[in-house]
């Protein structure tokens, strides 16, 4: 039997609210970038295998309508760097929907916990019509990634 995968309603979540302001194009990317352990191999085959915590750190990049209320929201979430220690960490969630082309679903989830908005967005100024002077771009980090499949 073919294996077929279906994706389709995906939903981004910050702080217990749903994201709805989204650009076109590619809206958003989840990236885990370290490794979850490493490892070392000496004389004689022994070999060394050390967790690394730095495994459960994720990047999360938005592109949102300028403007929007998410755009507003999330401007208000951007770290205070004159009082940094008063800075509110956030939550927040990525779920796809997959499905097998049979009419099951299943939910790929990365549960994110202790995120900031990482840098304040960069702004695009054009004269030749390129829409992307009307997205703003969030770069949040998060301490942990957690993924389930359910």
């Amino acid at each position: 039997m073919a294996t077929y995968t279906l994706t389709g309603n995906d939903v981004v979540i910050i702080n217990d609210q749903p994201v709805t302001d989204f650009a076109d194009n590619t809206i958003g990317t989840l990236d885990v970038p370290n490794n979850l352990f490493e490892m070392s191999t000496g004389k004689n085959g022994a070999t060394i295998f050390a967790l690394s915590e730095q495994g459960n750190n994720a990047t999360l990049t938005l592109r949102i309508l300028m403007s929007s209320n998410d755009d507003k929201r999330f401007n208000g979430m951007i770290p205070n760097s004159k009082n940094f220690a008063s800075t509110h960490v956030c939550n927040g969630s990525v779920v796809k929907q997959v499905g097998d082309g049979y009419g099951n679903i299943s939910f790929n989830t990365y549960l994110l916990q202790g995120g900031m908005i990482q840098k304040k967005p960069n702004v695009t100024v054009d004269v030749a019509g390129e829409t992307d002077q009307a997205v703003v771009e969030y770069v949040f980090a998060f301490a942990s990634a957690e993924r389930a499949i359910v």
